[in-house]
């Protein structure tokens, strides 16, 4: 059964795997159609999270899973986070605001990684993100960054030579992706230097270079782990959410949280882009 089927009321997780230090817990993040619920589903080895293509959103909900990292093979077991467009301005106020009430209860156990997710077909930097990274921001407070990952998708093995050039802009140490990220949200050099991954999800069961770029991936999640001494990002947000008594009230708790960080950063975006409609 998909996960997204029956997600009109509150996440459950097993509570034990969700706190247990040894689960991962990786939440993607990114716009539509930038194959986040596609990553996952080949990680897992599992068409676990509805795909597709078109102009409309086909992840509708958060939608959680707890699963062991299949591709590569990794004995150990993951909450694997997907993410609707929460901050698509063609979702209805109510809808998105209960999606991040879901969402970040789904968090306050701890993160282990934020996998920020990008077609390397478009690779802008968009309002729609800086909208959501300016909200995290404001609400996880900017040690949130040490935990990012990028994830470039579609870069399929027939057609990697023609993206090298790309890659390169890419990953160019002073004008390329990562700098544009410290420019943006004036991030410092010396603590923010997030992994790059490139990869592709396509064929992946029996693909040696699909399997190969997932277990960079892999590899890039246990470095940042090892880095922040096996503890996952919590923040004092999280602990608030965690205390409040009785899920109605951790749900007005996030509510007012999340409408208040809205309100205090509307005129810090920039870009020209349509603020979120999350109010």
């Amino acid at each position: 059964m998909l996960a997204g089927r029956a997600n009109t009321a509150e996440l459950s997780y097993d509570n034990f795997y969700a706190s247990d230090p040894k689960t991962l817990v990786l939440s993607c993040l990114g716009a539509m159609g930038n194959g986040k619920s596609s990553l996952l589903n080949a990680i897992c080895d599992e068409q676990i999270y509805r795909t597709g293509r078109g102009a409309e959103p086909i992840t509708k909900h958060v939608e959680a899973v707890l699963r062991p990292w299949a591709n590569p093979p990794i004995s150990r077991y993951c909450q694997f986070i997907d993410t609707p467009g929460m901050c698509d301005s063609s979702v209805r106020d109510r809808e998105n605001m209960q999606e991040c009430v879901r969402y970040f209860k789904s968090l306050s156990f701890g993160v282990s990684a934020f996998l920020l997710v990008f077609n390397i077909n478009d690779t802008r930097l968009d309002a729609y993100t800086q909208n959501m990274l300016y909200l995290f921001e404001q609400l996880l407070g900017r040690e949130f960054w040490k935990y990012v990952i990028l994830v470039f998708t579609h870069v399929d093995e027939n057609i990697r030579d023609l993206l090298e050039d790309n890659i390169d802009v890419l990953e160019d140490p002073n004008e390329g992706f990562v700098s544009e990220l410290r420019r943006v949200f004036k991030l410092d050099k010396r603590t923010f230097d997030p992994p790059m991954v490139f990869l592709t999800t396509q064929r992946i069961r029996y693909n040696a270079y699909a399997q190969r770029h997932l277990q960079e991936l892999y590899n890039a999640v246990a470095q940042l782990e090892r880095d922040r001494g096996n503890k996952k990002f919590t923040c004092g947000w999280f602990h608030q959410i965690m205390s409040t008594p009785g899920e109605d009230q951790k749900s007005s708790f996030i509510i007012t949280s999340v409408r208040s960080a809205l309100g205090s950063i509307k005129s810090a975006i920039s870009g020209g882009g349509s603020w979120c409609a999350m109010q």
